[in-house]
């Protein structure tokens, strides 16, 4: 039967339903069964104790009459004539021998058991008369300190059993219509439970499934309620968990982009002094380009060094500061782009004004976010195209970057700052958010100007005098 219940081809309401209405069943019938047998219990009692008490009047009835001359059998009609108990009790008189001295209802000639105890003269059991649909009750008579006699007091059973039948109908009744409640009751119970467990395994397995936006509604029972609160709080931590996991592969994929366009600058950059020196015929053009390739190979080893010691993903590190001739790194800048310049058909050259304009600033990060706008420029100006950085003293010192490209297209110009924006040129999508960095840090700005040709790019530093004391 349990194995039974336990089937899983059953469904969830029927096994439900099946298991309330069995243990409704059980404790219903025994809960039947209990107050049966009281109410028969207490009925038969209760006659029990009529008849002792119809028994106990017959004696002391007869007492008082043979109170004189001691004669039962001479009072025995009185006594027997008199109507005590109900329609169906009958009365019997037997002397001190066990004789039959009168009756009513019954005429059997024999005592019954209960009287026959209660002589003085033993009756033998084969003579002991009982009916099987009697119950009797017997007192002593006595007279002077001796028993003369027993009056015997008998009531049939027939009203005991139609009780016992009504009571059975009247409780198979019941029985019946709790049964058709309790039916009704476990189907509308066993549903309750069924949705609860039912939105309890759809949370879980959306929860399984991916979708950790998934919960359950808090309702039903305290212990389902607790269930459900430890589902959902499960949830909650994966969610956060993931969180972090995809911060974390985000921060590591941010690591990786960073060290790429932080490597690929100076080499940029080694690249282009190699493409000098193969132009350049052999003499002081060489050494000074080898020079400078020096100068980017120690500073591709500082940000190496940087980078390793990175704990997390790196943020920008500005190193020490120094007075630095803005002119001549713009200029020691191009002179490293013009071979390729030259090499893509485009016109590259720099304004410069004749005296130094000097700023406070880490040369190398600087330089860097030369490059990248440089870079950037030269991939997206067409051959035949010209770019043009022109330098202003000033309070800021300016720095304009223009080209004939074509330009940023108006749903960018918000967003060209951002990581991961991409132009129509392709790259990476970090140089223009590494100059803004660096602009920045040097606490200065990197804009993008209104041009009716191409794009305007504009970076302001502040001067030499005005620059505050920065820590690396």
């Amino acid at each position: 039967m349990i194995r039974w219940f336990r089937r899983r081809s059953l469904p969830l309401v029927l096994r439900l339903a099946l298991t309330l209405l069995l243990i409704t069943g059980i404790a219903m019938s025994l809960l039947t069964a209990a107050s049966f047998l009281s109410v028969r219990n207490y009925e038969v009692q209760r006659r029990i104790g009529n008849l002792a008490q119809e028994a106990d009047f017959y004696a002391a009835f007869a007492e008082q009459l043979i109170a004189g001359n001691g004669n039962l059998l001479a009072v025995t009609p009185i006594l027997v004539q008199r109507s005590v108990g109900q329609g169906d009790t009958a009365v019997r008189v037997f002397g001190s021998a066990g004789q039959l001295f009168g009756g009513s209802g019954s005429s059997a000639p024999f005592p019954s058991r209960s009287a026959s105890q209660l002589l003085p003269t033993r009756v033998p059991l084969l003579l002991v008369s009982e009916a099987a649909d009697r119950r009797y009750a017997a007192r002593a008579i006595t007279w002077q300190d001796r028993v003369v006699g027993v009056v015997e007091v008998s009531q049939t059973t027939e009203e005991e059993l139609r009780l016992e039948l009504l009571l059975r109908r009247a409780f198979g009744q019941a029985t019946i219509i709790a049964t058709l409640a309790a039916i009704i009751g476990a189907i509308i119970v066993a549903r309750w439970l069924a949705r609860l467990i039912s939105g309890l395994r759809v949370a879980a397995a959306n929860i399984a499934a991916g979708d950790l936006k998934a919960r359950a509604v808090e309702r039903g029972p305290h212990e389902f309620v607790v269930l459900t609160q430890a589902v959902n709080t499960m949830a909650d931590q994966l969610a956060e968990r993931l969180a972090r996991i995809e911060e974390q592969s985000a921060a590591q994929q941010r690591f990786y982009r960073d060290v790429s366009h932080e490597l690929r600058t100076p080499l940029m950059a080694l690249g282009g002094y190699l493409e000098n020196i193969e132009d350049a015929p052999p003499g002081a053009e060489q050494e000074r380009a080898l020079q400078s390739m020096q100068r980017e190979v120690a500073r591709l080893g500082r940000l190496a060094d940087e980078l390793l010691r990175a704990e997390s993903a790196p943020q920008l590190q500005i190193g020490p500061l120094e007075a630095l001739d803005l002119g001549a790194q713009i200029g020691e800048t191009i002179a490293n782009l013009q071979g390729r310049a030259q090499r893509g058909g485009v016109s590259l050259r720099a304004e410069l004004p004749p005296s130094p304009v000097l700023v406070a600033g880490d040369r190398d990060r600087l330089k860097q976010a030369l490059l990248n706008l440089l870079d950037n420029a030269l991939r997206s100006t067409p051959p035949g195209g010209a770019i043009l950085v022109q330098l202003a003293a000033g309070d800021p010192v300016t720095i304009d970057v223009r080209d004939t490209g074509p330009g940023i297209p108006p749903e960018l110009q918000t967003a060209v700052w951002q990581r991961g924006v991409r132009g129509a040129d392709g790259g990476s999508g970090l140089g223009l958010a590494i100059v803004r960095s660096v602009l920045e840090a040097h606490h200065g700005q990197a804009l993008l100007l209104p041009s009716a040709h191409g794009a305007h790019f504009q970076l302001q530093l502040p001067p030499l005098a005005a620059q505050p004391t920065m820590q690396a």
